[in-house]
């Protein structure tokens, strides 16, 4: 498995967008924006990529690596740690030395951020795995977290508000949990819904419940689903479900969708 505790690649192309473009969209307004707005930016970040390769797969610099060895990130210590060997990812409950839990570190193909106040449960790593037998491997996108909530960033410390999964770093996210997902049963962690994107809301309603039906007024059941009425409209299903409609999206997936 790739070494993830001695090499970082702390600068990357998007770190040079935002220098351009002289702002920075938090990772909440990302969350809470409309799909087709989310799949232009995404689309503009990839062409951005493609047409400057020269900041996107120069050889690093020595001042482009940091070393997050123990004694050089003191402030931090990890719990408990997890390793998604398929997905080359690696997950770390962290805290900082006075005992403050800060949530769960992923370090994933050169870079790194901590999901804030998520612990590493079996419920988290079984959602997780399965998305990864699936294809959805990759748990960040270029410019989802932002920039500030990787390592080195204003906001690294404080964490990204949720854990998103997609197929590649510049596809859109297919699921997320968020703050609003957790909840806590007898003082543990408990998801208590999974919100998938609205980009393919095609998808969604029949996966969920085998037919077009509507979203639900009531309380968020299995085989049931709502749509948020705030952001960007996204759905929101029950946990018991998750491994259906996932498995029924990976199956009816149309790549140009």
């Amino acid at each position: 498995m790739h070494n993830f505790i001695n090499e970082i690649q702390s600068k990357n192309y998007l770190q040079e967008l935002e220098r351009y473009m002289g702002i920075e969209i938090s990772d909440d307004e990302l969350l809470a924006m409309e799909p087709k707005l989310l799949l232009q930016l995404q689309e503009h970040l990839k062409d951005f990529r493609h047409k400057n390769q020269s900041i996107v797969s120069a050889p690093p610099q020595n001042n482009e690596f940091i070393n997050v060895s123990t004694g050089e990130n003191e402030e931090l210590q990890v719990r408990k740690t997890w390793e998604l060997a398929a997905a080359d990812a690696l997950f770390e409950e962290v805290e900082t030395l006075g005992g403050k839990f800060l949530g769960t570190r992923v370090t994933q193909d050169g870079r790194m951020y901590i999901a804030r106040k998520w612990e590493l449960t079996a419920e988290i790593k079984e959602i997780l795995s399965k998305a990864t037998d699936l294809g959805f491997a990759k748990f960040w996108r270029y410019g989802q977290p932002q920039d500030s909530y990787f390592l080195e960033g204003v906001n690294y410390l404080k964490g990204s508000p949720h854990i998103s999964c997609s197929r590649g770093h510049s596809d859109p996210w297919v699921f997320g949990l968020d703050q609003i997902c957790r909840g806590r049963e007898g003082g543990r962690q408990k998801i208590k819904e999974i919100t998938f994107n609205k980009v393919y809301e095609l998808y969604w309603d029949i996966a969920v419940t085998g037919g077009e039906e509507p979203p639900t007024d009531g309380p968020l059941l299995p085989g049931k689903y709502k749509i948020q009425n705030y952001g960007g409209h996204c759905f929101t299903m029950h946990p018991d479900d998750f491994e259906k409609v996932i498995e029924y999206f990976a199956v009816n997936f149309l790549e140009d969708d």
